[in-house]
C-alpha cells in the first residue's frame, strides 16, 4: 500500500516484467514443494505488479496443462481490471496486459476466438520464421503435415531462439483491422523453476533468457530455492567452488537429450542463421557472468538489492520472502 493508503499505486507504470517459468515435478517433489507452491509465488509476484502499474511478459503456449501459466495470469488480470471497474479511490490507474510472445509454430494454435476473447488482458507478438532469419526458400509452410521433418524441428527451435532475443526489444505487433502497436522491451524478468531437460530449443529456456536478459543489463531475479533450471543458475553463483555445473556443459545436455542430438545434426546439415548461438556457444557465454555474479550478485544481477540480500534471493524457499525481496529490488531499481 502507499502512504495515501490506496489499494494500487503505480510504483512500477511502464515496467514491463517477464516470468520465465515452467514446472518441473520431481524437482519440487525433492524440495517437499508441488505445482500449488509455483502457482501461488507466481500469482503472488503477478498480483502485486500488476497493482504497481506494470505490464507482464511470458512466453506460454495456449494448452492447458499444469507446466503452461498463460490462463493463470489471463485470469488474474481479468479479476484485477474487474476489481479496479467497481469503484473506489483507485479505479483511475491503469490495470496492466499481459504481452505473450508466441514463436512459430506455437502461435498457429491460437484462434482469432481466442486472440479476440483476451483482447483487453493481452498482446500477442507472433515471432514468425522470417524474423528468426531463415531465409524464404527454408521456410517451412504452416501445414502440420510436414511438422516431423528435420527442417522443421530446426527452424522451431531456430524461431524460439529469436522470440527470446526479441522479446528484449520493442517489437511492432500486427492485428487484423486495429490500430498499429508496439510491444515494449523487457525491463526486468524473474526466473522460477523450469526444464534442465526435456526442453525444446539449443538449451533450456531459463538458461537462454537468463543470458539474454544479462546480456541487456536489465534486473535479473533468480528464485532458485523453488528448484528447476533456475535452481542450477542460483547454486552456480551460490557456490564458490571453480568446477564448472556438469548441466551448464553441452556434454551433459547431449549426453541426457536425444532430442537435442538430432537438433545439433540438423543445424550442421542445414546451418543456422547469423543470430542463432548453438548449446556449445550459449553455455559457454552464460558460466563466466554466472562466475562475475559469485563475487557481486547484487551489481551483475542488477538486482537492487544488497548482495547478502541478493543471495538470500537465490536460496529462498519462502513464497512471502521471495515476494518481499523481488518488490523492494524492482522498488530500488533503475
Amino acid at each position: 500500500m502507499t502512504a495515501s493508503g490506496k489499494y494500487r499505486s503505480q510504483e512500477l507504470a511502464n515496467k514491463v516484467i517477464a516470468f520465465s517459468i515452467s514446472y518441473q515435478r520431481d524437482n519440487l517433489l525433492a524440495r517437499g514443494m508441488g505445482l500449488e507452491h509455483l502457482r501461488e509465488l507466481l500469482l503472488r509476484l503477478a498480483r502485486l505488479f500488476l497493482r504497481c502499474g506494470a505490464d507482464l511478459a511470458y512466453a506460454g503456449y495456449w494448452k492447458e496443462a499444469d507446466d503452461n501459466f498463460t490462463y493463470d495470469l489471463l485470469r488474474l488480470i481479468s479479476a484485477e481490471q474487474e476489481d479496479n471497474s467497481l469503484g473506489g479511490p483507485d479505479t483511475s490507474l491503469r490495470i496492466g496486459k499481459l504481452y505473450n510472445h508466441s514463436a512459430w509454430p506455437a502461435y498457429l494454435d491460437i484462434t482469432p476466438r481466442i486472440e479476440a476473447q483476451w483482447i483487453n488482458c493481452c498482446r500477442i507478438i507472433r515471432i514468425t520464421q522470417q524474423q528468426a532469419g531463415i531465409a524464404d526458400e527454408d521456410v517451412v509452410a504452416d501445414n502440420k503435415r510436414h511438422y516431423r521433418s528435420a527442417r522443421t524441428a530446426l527452424n522451431a527451435a531456430v524461431t524460439l531462439s529469436a522470440m527470446r532475443r526479441l522479446s528484449m526489444h520493442a517489437i511492432p505487433i500486427e492485428m487484423p483491422d486495429a490500430p498499429s502497436e508496439t510491444a515494449p522491451r523487457i525491463d526486468a524478468r524473474v526466473l522460477l523453476g523450469g526444464k534442465a531437460d526435456g526442453y525444446s530449443g539449443f538449451v533450456p529456456g531459463i538458461f537462454e533468457e537468463a543470458l539474454l536478459t544479462l546480456r541487456e543489463k536489465c534486473p535479473l531475479y533468480i528464485l532458485g530455492g523453488f528448484g528447476g533450471a533456475a535452481g542450477i543458475l542460483a547454486e552456480a553463483i551460490l557456490k564458490n567452488d571453480p568446477p564448472r555445473p556438469k548441466e551448464l556443459t553441452a556434454a551433459w545436455h547431449i549426453e541426457r537429450n536425444q532430442a537435442l542430438v538430432r537438433l545439433l545434426e540438423s543445424a550442421d546439415r542445414f546451418g543456422l542463421p547469423t543470430d542463432c548461438r548453438s548449446t556449445e556457444a550459449t553455455l559457454d557465454e552464460l558460466f563466466p557472468l554466472l562466475e562475475e555474479a559469485r563475487k557481486s550478485p547484487s551489481a551483475v544481477l542488477g538486482t537492487g538489492l544488497t548482495d547478502d540480500e541478493t543471495r538470500e534471493l537465490l536460496e529462498t524457499r519462502s513464497v512471502a520472502n521471495a515476494v518481499h525481496l523481488v518488490h523492494r529490488g524492482l522498488l530500488a531499481g533503475p
